[in-house]
This record gives structure tokens, sequence and C-alpha cells, in this order.
């Protein structure tokens, strides 16, 4: 299977940060709506970015090559169905992998006693899918393979 990604549409997206909220609330196990009020510190695997005048969600790539995969010097970063897997319980923070992201799209956080990286895993455990795409009413963002993308490409020719 060729890699999976998130497309994200810049002349589509009016920066809500719903995403942000979704991916936070997703990796939480809470619902979106209790994001809002929750006490628990939130920490999104994606951000939106603001170039210009346009903005979009950026987040992990799941490049084919994978430069943090082959960096890794712990095996914490594996390719699996179509993506990158990256297993935070194993983590050891050492940050290899944030330091060569072409994305910069790995960020590295204190979580509990230890630091760790995170990075999108394509809310990998949702059957339904990821929920910044889910979530996001104007369709700026969406689930593709590569050989969808290069389809999409190619008609804009």
């Amino acid at each position: 299977m060729r890699h999976r990604f998130i497309l994200a549409d810049s002349t589509k997206c009016v920066g809500c940060l719903s995403c942000e909220l979704a991916c936070a609330a997703s990796y939480q196990g809470i619902a979106f709506e209790e994001a809002y009020t929750t006490k628990v510190p939130l920490i999104s695997r994606n951000r939106v970015v603001k170039v210009e005048t346009k903005t979009a969600p950026l987040q992990c790539m799941h490049c084919e090559d994978a430069p943090c995969a082959i960096i890794c010097p712990h095996g914490v970063i594996e390719r699996m169905d179509g993506f990158i897997k990256l297993h935070e319980e194993a983590c050891v923070g050492c940050g290899c992998c944030s330091l060569v992201c072409p994305y910069g799209a790995i960020s590295m956080i204190q979580k509990e006693d230890r630091r760790v990286a995170v990075k999108c895993n394509l809310c990998f455990s949702h059957p339904e899918g990821p929920s910044c795409v889910r979530v996001c009413t104007t369709d700026a963002i969406r689930l593709v393979d590569y050989d969808t993308f290069e389809t999409l490409m190619a008609a804009k020719g």
C-alpha cells in the first residue's frame, strides 16, 4: 500500500483551529465537545500555520522514505499499514526524529516524568478515520493516499 497522509487545501482553510482541538481531544480520549471545558492539558499532533494570508494545518506527511524512522536509534518509529507510527510509550526522548523531520511535524513534549516525541499517527486506532478530517467544516483537509494525490495534482495541470 502506498503511504497515506492528510492533504490540506489552504484555499478552503479558515484557520478556526478545530482540527487542532479535535486532534488533542482524540489523543486525550475525550469527545471534541468536552475539549472546550476540560482542565486536562491538551497536546495536538498538528498545528495550523499561517503564511501571508493563507492558513492550513501542518502535520506528519508519513513520508515514503521516513527520515524519522531511519534515524530513530531505538526503533520506536515504524511503517505500518501505509503510515508512519510513532510509539510514544516506548520513546526515550532523544529528539533525533524531530531534528530530521523535513516538515517540522514532530514535537518534543514533557509527558509525566519524561520527554517524548509526538506526531500525527492518522488516528490509526479510530475506525472512523482522523479526527481532524471529521471536524473540518470547510473540507479543507482530507485523508489521501499517494496515488490519489498524484491524480489530483495531474488534474490541476
